[in-house]
């Protein structure tokens, strides 16, 4: 018997932040890393698509067929601390990771408490903010090798990760769990750092409506200097510009936000107009930080 359920035409609005109503012919809810081993298994005939906390993508589809099993990982969650590092399984939520390293007085990990998204995830992106990324703190990797059917542990190394990236992306890999490294800090330095980052971007961002993240990629010019999303799309007046619930936001434009009931079109037709407006004044090609499914 598999220790996992089985949803068949679920609707798939709650398990993504951007709440787009789309749904899947197969949805998979393991809830222990054994029963999240057996689905990847059991289901590896199927274009396999791991959903955290749904953050961070977005959909291309109205509806998955039986060619896609979605797995979702946020009862996959256990989290640990041995004395040497923490040890935390994918479906770990990035805030749940900074209070417990907060708790534990260890310090470096603030920067994550108010990413959205999971350890999983995190990995593949090397999520960060400020001068931080959570690739920094990794001592190993345990993944689930979808061309051996094996587990195994990869340690990275000074190339593995990068900017919104890392090699997890080329490899036919699902993470499995990882091993963050323990930084002795203060307890009362770490929470104040963590409501500080939070205080952030609670100003700056349109915690209003429902989103996924930072859209874009930061781009560079032809010089290799690093440009602001938010400034070229003022210049291209793209602040507030909308195409049915999908909205350019006016706190943040570096948001594309849903208003209301945004479909996958109205996301897709507002992407691509940012992207033609910026490409034709400023001849920049915008990069989607985004998982497109």
């Amino acid at each position: 018997m598999k220790n996992y359920f089985v949803l068949n035409h679920a609707s798939m609005k709650r398990y993504n932040t951007l709440r787009l109503e789309v749904t899947a012919h197969t949805v998979v809810m393991p809830y222990s890393m054994d029963s999240f081993v057996d689905a990847l298994r059991d289901f590896d005939d199927k274009k396999i698509v791991i959903i955290g906390n749904g953050s961070n993508i977005l959909f291309s589809k109205n509806y998955y067929d039986e060619a896609y099993c979605f797995i979702i990982t946020n009862l996959i969650n256990d989290i640990t601390y041995d004395g040497n590092e923490i040890v935390c399984e994918a479906g770990t939520r990035l805030h749940r990771l900074a209070w417990f390293s907060c708790e534990q007085s260890l310090g470096e990990l603030a920067f994550v408490e108010d990413i959205p998204g999971t350890i999983g995830g995190a990995l593949f992106m090397n999520a960060g903010q400020w001068q931080y990324t959570i690739g920094q703190y990794v001592n190993w990797i345990e993944v689930y090798n979808a061309e051996t059917k094996e587990i195994q542990r990869l340690i990275p190394d000074e190339a593995f990760f990068a900017y919104r990236h890392s090699k997890l992306n080329e490899m036919p890999v699902y993470v499995l769990r990882c091993g963050i490294k323990a930084i002795p800090g203060d307890y009362n330095e770490v929470l104040s750092k963590m409501l500080e980052y939070r205080h952030e971007r609670y100003v700056k961002q349109p915690r209003n409506f429902a989103n996924a993240g930072s859209v874009f990629k930061r781009p560079k010019d032809k010089d290799g200097n690093s440009l602001f999303v938010w400034k070229l799309f003022d210049t291209v007046e793209l602040r507030g510009f909308r195409i049915g619930d999908a909205l350019v936001s006016e706190k943040h434009p570096g948001f594309i936000v849903n208003a209301g009931n945004a479909t996958v079109d109205d996301m897709a037709d507002v992407i691509t107009e940012c992207k033609k407006r910026v490409k034709d004044t400023f001849d920049v090609d915008l990069e989607l930080e985004w998982r497109v499914i």
